[in-house]
């Protein structure tokens, strides 16, 4: 046998038995293309209908994993998570480590139920207990927080149909006053119905993190963020001066739209 046929069958045989262990080897899960990090705080109005919401948001491949604070464990439990979203569910209760990699890697937070009483906390940025430190978190990160405020809206149509909207008109003042409040610390509050489709349009802009027109220079890129919009907002501003170029955040635009702030170029 010459050389040149003995290294074509040595070639061939180690070819041969690389491709046996490599078959062997299982393939690596594909990394998700978006994260959520869903904050379940105990309440009950809207569950059922936010739990499909969730599972919508499986279906387009997005990886959920679930926050349940002391009361939803009592109330939801972790079972009943598991068997609505999946056995393979990531859970993180009150006895797991503080949640803050799940928080920084999450593209979007949800609130599936926020409740009047997280509401009331979140309203005078009280952060006593593991849901409003991680939302507190989430708003001083500039993480896009989605919440359905369903249970917390003194004039929620699901409230009424349960006799539970016969407070005194001083009462349900304080309570929606409440909800404006934390809108404008950038909690966007959406009725349970939308929880999908709301966080599907933020992870769509979060795709596409410079607004279209707004010509940008590499050597001077600045960054108009949420956390700047929160701050000019809760100073009372009605306007807000950026060089020509800046980069916009998504969540930065809308919560200067939706408060009424303008954003001025110079």
């Amino acid at each position: 046998m010459d050389n040149e046929k003995l290294v074509e069958l040595i070639t061939a045989e180690v070819l041969r038995r690389l491709g046996r262990e490599t078959s062997r080897i299982p393939a690596k899960p594909a990394e998700p293309a978006y994260k959520a990090l869903a904050i379940f705080t105990g309440g009950t109005i809207g569950l059922e209908v936010s739990l499909e919401e969730l599972k919508k948001l499986q279906a387009r491949g997005i990886e959920i994993t679930v926050v349940l604070s002391q009361a939803a464990e009592t109330i939801i439990g972790e079972n009943w998570i598991k068997e609505k979203l999946g056995s393979r569910i990531q859970l993180v209760t009150t006895q797991s480590p503080y949640p803050g990699k799940h928080l920084r890697a999450a593209d979007v937070v949800l609130v599936p139920v926020l409740t009047q009483n997280t509401a009331a906390r979140l309203a005078h940025t009280l952060s006593d207990t593991m849901v409003c430190t991680v939302l507190l978190q989430a708003l001083m990160l500039g993480k896009p927080v989605i919440a359905a405020s369903n249970a917390a809206d003194p004039a929620d149509n699901w409230r009424m149909q349960k006799n539970m909207a016969n407070a005194a008109p001083a009462l349900r003042e304080a309570l929606a006053a409440n909800l404006k409040k934390i809108e404008t610390f950038g909690i966007r509050l959406i009725p349970v119905e939308r929880l999908a489709a709301a966080a599907k349009e933020v992870l769509r802009r979060e795709a596409l993190p410079v607004l279209p027109g707004i010509a940008v220079k590499p050597a001077k890129k600045q960054i108009l963020d949420a956390e700047a919009v929160n701050r000019a907002v809760r100073s009372g501003h009605k306007t807000i001066t950026v060089v020509q170029g800046t980069i916009i955040t998504p969540l930065a635009c809308d919560i200067a739209r939706e408060s009424g702030l303008h954003i001025v170029y110079t």
